[in-house]
């Protein structure tokens, strides 16, 4: 028998060995067998059955035992769940609560993202406004870029080939950051030795001190100074004057001055040129005055004694007394057409010149007279050259350059004529330091191994009256004559000389193709009949030049003045077909009283003369209407030719 707990705490007793008794008190409410049964026999079937009932019974108590185990464990388990339950409920509300502030959060933060992304999308099209303003930006300083470019390549093109020396140096320590070819080919420097280096330490000023009053005066003169006159310095050593011209500005933010400077040698020599030319034509001025009255006097001197040769027709001891006095008057009258020649007064006689023949002609006089001592050396490289103007005003300028080279030769030496063709253009005259239009010119070249002149000398040598020989030996009318025969004849002259080593004169003058043949002059008086109306203020002259003219056959009328002359031909207007009138005279002058006469009668033929010219008033006389123009003083044949030319006879 075995015991088993009850519900109620009463125990089951099982009877084993054929016979199960099962009481089983809480779980069924009668017992299980009465007390006073009587035992029971039983036989194989019901053997069977009971021992499978009471197996059943022991599996079923056996389960429920194992049920109610499991229970428990259910029940602890539920416990436990339901421990676990309220746990994660706790849990679940403190994140649920956590989750609500997470979605609280997150709601603000897709709020702030939306804001953000609202921000975003506004900065993005901002951007892309932006964008489209950089392009278009970009664009235009593309564009701009472009005409920087371009303008920037214009600008170191000007700056490069400008025919202006630039040079840009930097504040303040004046240092040079950029300079042009110009500044390169000016100083001689190349552009390494002159970048990054001072004016002062390159050593082109001459004077320190100019360079300190350029800079001071561009700094306080508002920072520009014009045309600034000083003397700088080659790399060589050779010193030239220049203007410079400076400002002050800033380039890429940092300041600095713009340089510019001139070369004026050219200008310096022109202006010496202007200045020697002013001075020889006031000094011209001033010798044509003189020769005003000195041609007077050889006129009448000419005129007079002429005329007492012809009444000397058994004198011939008295007519060579005469015909000295004409031969000084004609010498006494070639020195005046040499003052005249230098004022550049007297007109040439425009005739073609075959230059060989002049230079024959002086080296044969020159052979005889010029000395042993001095060798003649002839270069005729031009061929056979024609020029147009006066043969015997050039014979006579090559014989002054002659003279003056075997005076400064009195121990021997080399005496040398050579000429040859030039095509001379602006460049070559520039070279040269004269001044003639662009063309062919033939040059002529009188040099010689003297002693040679200093520079103060070259200076004055074509001034009338200078001279370096001694009082009393020569006029100083030599080489000025040369240079008023030069430029009358619309050339130019140039000098070098170098003491000790000798002298070199070359004439430049146009060449001329035509080739005729100069008239032959004859020197016949030629007559004639007409009424002259002769007038001059020189009593002489008028006392003359009527003794001349009725000794040719015409009838003379006389005045000494425009007024008077003016009477005159009122007075005898119908006997007078020729008036032979003087430029020059008080109170009424020649062309005045021309154009007075023309108004009486325009067909009046008049003739010019004087003694002295400005230069072009000939011309001028002639585009008035003039018949013709003599020169003072004349002979008596001169006069007879002119007169009747006048008159048309």
């Amino acid at each position: 028998m075995e015991q088993m707990g009850r519900r109620d705490g009463r125990f089951l007793q099982v009877i084993t060995g054929g016979t199960v008794v099962c009481l089983l008190s809480g779980y069924f409410d009668a017992p299980l067998y009465a007390a006073a049964t009587p035992p029971l026999s039983f036989d194989t079937p019901s053997l069977l059955a009971l021992v499978f009932l009471s197996l059943l019974i022991v599996s079923v108590l056996f389960f429920l035992r194992i049920l109610a185990l499991n229970r428990k464990k259910m029940t602890e388990l539920v416990q436990s769940r339901r421990e676990l339950f309220h746990s994660l409920q706790q849990e679940l509300a403190l994140t649920r609560e956590q989750l609500k502030d997470q979605i609280n959060e997150t709601n603000q933060s897709r709020n702030k993202l939306k804001a953000s992304e609202e921000n975003l999308r506004q900065q993005v099209e901002a951007y892309r406004s932006t964008h489209n303003r950089l392009l278009d930006a970009e664009e235009m300083l593309k564009l701009q870029l472009d005409a920087v470019a371009e303008s920037s390549q214009k600008f170191k093109a000007v700056f490069d080939h400008s025919p202006i020396t630039v040079a840009l140096t930097a504040f303040p320590e004046h240092s040079v950051t950029e300079v042009n070819q110009k500044f390169i080919d000016m100083y001689g420097y190349s552009r390494e030795e002159i970048i990054g280096k001072t004016t002062a330490e390159l050593g082109i000023w001459v004077s320190p001190e100019e360079r300190s009053r350029y800079l001071k005066q561009l700094i306080l003169d508002g920072g520009f100074v014009k045309n600034y006159e000083t003397n700088m310095r080659r790399k060589n050593g050779e010193l030239f004057p220049v203007l410079i011209s400076g400002v002050h500005l800033e380039v890429a933010g940092k300041p600095c001055a713009l340089n510019a400077v001139i070369e004026i040698t050219e200008l310096k020599r022109l202006q010496y040129q202007l200045a020697q030319s002013q001075k020889m034509d006031v000094i011209g001025q001033l010798t044509g005055g003189i020769v005003h009255d000195f041609n007077n006097m050889l006129a009448g001197i000419m005129a007079s004694s002429e005329l007492l040769k012809l009444r000397m027709v058994n004198d011939e001891k008295n007519k060579k007394l005469v015909d000295i006095i004409i031969d000084a008057t004609a010498r006494s009258a070639g020195l005046t057409r040499e003052l005249l020649a230098f004022s550049r007064k007297e007109g040439v006689d425009s005739l073609p010149i075959h230059i060989n023949v002049c230079i024959a002609a002086a080296m044969s006089l020159l052979e005889r007279t010029i000395g042993k001592q001095i060798e003649l050396v002839v270069r005729l490289e031009a061929g056979n050259p024609v020029v147009k103007g006066d043969q015997t005003q050039l014979q006579n300028a090559l014989l002054n350059l002659a003279v003056n080279a075997r005076d400064a030769m009195p121990q021997g030496g080399i005496l040398t004529f050579a000429t040859t063709v030039r095509l001379l253009d602006d460049f070559s005259c520039r070279s040269l330091g004269i001044i003639l239009p662009t063309g062919s010119y033939l040059e002529i070249m009188v040099s010689d191994t003297g002693v040679g002149m200093s520079q103060a000398v070259l200076d004055r040598i074509f001034e009338p009256f200078f001279t370096t020989k001694e009082a009393g030996m020569v006029t100083g009318l030599g080489l000025t004559a040369v240079y008023g025969t030069v430029q009358n004849h619309g050339g130019e002259i140039t000098v070098q000389s170098q003491p000790g080593v000798g002298t070199v004169f070359k004439i430049f003058l146009p060449l001329f193709e035509e080739r005729t043949k100069p008239a032959v002059e004859t020197r016949r008086a030629v007559t004639g009949k007409g009424g002259v109306l002769l007038v001059d203020d020189e009593e002489l002259l008028r006392v003359i030049g009527q003794e001349m003219l009725e000794g040719l056959g015409y009838t003379v009328f006389l005045a000494k003045d425009g007024i008077r002359a003016l009477q005159a031909y009122d007075r005898h207007r119908d006997e007078i077909s020729l008036v032979l009138m003087d430029v020059i005279m008080p109170k009424m002058g020649g062309k005045e009283t021309f154009t007075q006469l023309r108004k009486r009668d325009p067909e009046l033929k008049v003739l010019f003369c004087s003694g002295f010219l400005l230069e072009g008033a000939e011309k001028e006389l002639m585009q008035m209407g003039g018949a013709g123009f003599i020169q003072k003083p004349f002979n008596r044949s001169d006069l007879s030719r002119v007169v009747a030319s006048a008159m048309g006879l």
